[in-house]
């Protein structure tokens, strides 16, 4: 098995805070299901009937939109992260990966 270059696996902050501003911009919307902050529906930019379900499940952030089927982010997890209070603007932060390797792993698996 190919060693995984760590720099691959992880996504910076800034990633997304970009992708959390691109949702704002954008009108999204994210809303907690039933009071869990584990649950969310996130509304889509592309189909005003259609919306997102974004989970944190055992450790692992999780989107349905298709765009996770090819990405390790997306604007809607991004913005469920930034209404967490999870995208700290402290440049010291920046080393760190904001998702562990274990949720980069189980994404790519899906």
């Amino acid at each position: 098995m190919k060693p995984v270059n760590v720099i691959e696996m992880t996504v910076p902050n800034a990633t997304w805070r970009r992708m959390a501003d691109k949702a704002t911009r954008e009108g999204l919307r994210a809303y907690r299901l039933n009071g869990d902050n584990r649950s969310w529906a996130v509304t889509s930019h592309s189909d005003d009937a259609s919306a997102y379900e974004v989970t944190i499940l055992d450790g692992d952030l999780l989107c349905s939109c298709r765009g996770s089927e090819f990405h390790r982010y997306c604007k809607h997890r991004a913005l469920v992260l930034a209404c967490l209070g999870l995208l700290a603007e402290d440049a010291r932060h920046e080393r760190y990966p904001l998702v562990p390797d274990r949720v980069i792993a189980a994404l790519e698996s899906a």
